[in-house]
């Protein structure tokens, strides 16, 4: 008797190519819906802090979040779709000030404090995670490729276009890898840095455009 082959869903992109997730929560929600997002979110932490994520099963998800499977499944696409929302819900604790009313050579420097005390806000946590989930393995990688994301977008508000010859994009790019080289060595990696020498260290790669 032949074995029916389990159909394999391709994973939602946007017109870059990247990764989009089943449901869009930044608009408004109702408070029953914010409540499975946190008991998800919560449960989601709780393991990544004892465990490997490719260990963590979505049974185990929705028993540690009260919720069956089909409520899971309802609002995710997989685990890997809750993974990015947990990283979404993460970057909302980020406090970014006006950034277009600060003096745009300032701007870089308070988009990487931003970052970077969102990092520290959760630092026992994150080391924790990162203990069970190693540079090499997927979670890793999900949270490198947010934190990527996340810079690029944000840097690309920071960016005073008027001051440069080459394309504002491309600056922007080089900006945001920077930063996240710096956050990723600090933060991710495991070098300790002053606030004083993480912005040090970012200023020397990037004066040369600067």
């Amino acid at each position: 008797m032949m074995r029916k082959r389990t159909q394999v869903r391709e994973p939602r992109t946007d017109a870059e190519g990247e990764r989009t997730m089943k449901k869009d929560f930044n608009g408004k929600i109702t408070r029953g819906t914010q409540r499975t997002l946190d008991a998800f979110f919560d449960a989601t932490m709780a393991l990544l802090q004892v465990k490997s994520f490719a260990d963590i099963s979505v049974n185990e998800l929705c028993e540690h979040a009260g919720y069956p499977r089909a409520t899971f499944y309802n609002y995710f696409e997989d685990r890997d779709d809750l993974l990015t929302y947990c990283w979404t819900a993460l970057s909302r604790q980020a406090e970014l000030a006006d950034l277009a009313s600060t003096e745009p050579e300032h701007r870089i420097d308070i988009a990487l404090d931003a970052m970077a005390d969102l990092l520290e806000s959760n630092t026992e946590p994150l080391s924790a995670i990162l203990k069970n989930n190693p540079p090499e393995s997927a979670m890793f990688a999900s949270l490198h490729m947010f934190i990527e994301r996340q810079a690029h977008e944000i840097i690309r508000t920071c960016i005073d276009r008027d001051r440069f010859d080459l394309p504002a994009d491309l600056i922007a790019d080089h900006y945001a890898n920077t930063v996240l080289l710096v956050l990723d060595w600090t933060y991710l990696r495991g070098h300790p840095l002053t606030r004083e020498q993480l912005h040090d260290y970012m200023h020397t790669l990037l004066r040369g455009v600067e």
